[in-house]
């Protein structure tokens, strides 16, 4: 009866197994890379806008502020008061307490096209001298009609809604 006869390993076999298996988790790890850098890279420009109120002595601030760390590019932006649309705060302003007012007053305006880098903040309304503007201006911007809308993106085209103090992510932004 003849001896069994021994199986040999082929080690370019092998060798040939390890190498792709090796080659396989190297892909896997560069894909996860990847991924995490495009994540980094999204948050470093990730723009957060705020629209603050500030009431002090006889002054009425309402601003809007970026506090991301990139820049915030506006879409679109609209204010809505008891069922009407208006395209900036001075028109509701206007429609609300009256052209004929006393004191000092100011309005910024919020268009599209419009960058805010971080940090910058603009009043969109400030009223002083005037404690009975202040406390009309103050009653409309707590009334729960009052909304304004901001639609911004960052510099890779994600988007944002702003509603009131609520922000919404929206995904990609259509032009």
């Amino acid at each position: 009866m003849p001896a069994p006869r021994r199986r040999r390993i082929n080690i370019e076999l092998l060798l040939g197994i390890s190498a792709t298996f090796l080659s396989l988790a190297a892909l896997v790890v560069s894909i996860v890379q990847t991924s995490i850098a495009r994540e980094q890279q999204h948050a470093s420009v990730w723009p957060y806008l705020q629209v603050l109120t500030s009431n002090l002595e006889d002054e009425l601030h309402y601003e809007l502020e970026n506090k991301g760390v990139g820049p915030a590019i506006i879409r679109d932006f609209e204010i809505t008061y008891r069922g009407k649309t208006y395209k900036n705060v001075c028109q509701v302003f206007y429609s609300v307490i009256g052209r004929t007012t006393s004191g000092g007053k100011g309005f910024g305006t919020v268009s599209k096209g419009m960058v805010f880098k971080s940090g910058d903040d603009m009043d969109m309304l400030f009223v002083t001298k005037n404690d009975t503007i202040v406390s009309q201006v103050n009653a409309m911007l707590g009334d729960s009609s009052f909304h304004i809308r901001i639609r911004y993106a960052d510099v890779y085209g994600n988007c944002w809604l702003l509603d009131r103090e609520k922000v919404t992510e929206l995904g990609s932004c259509p032009e």
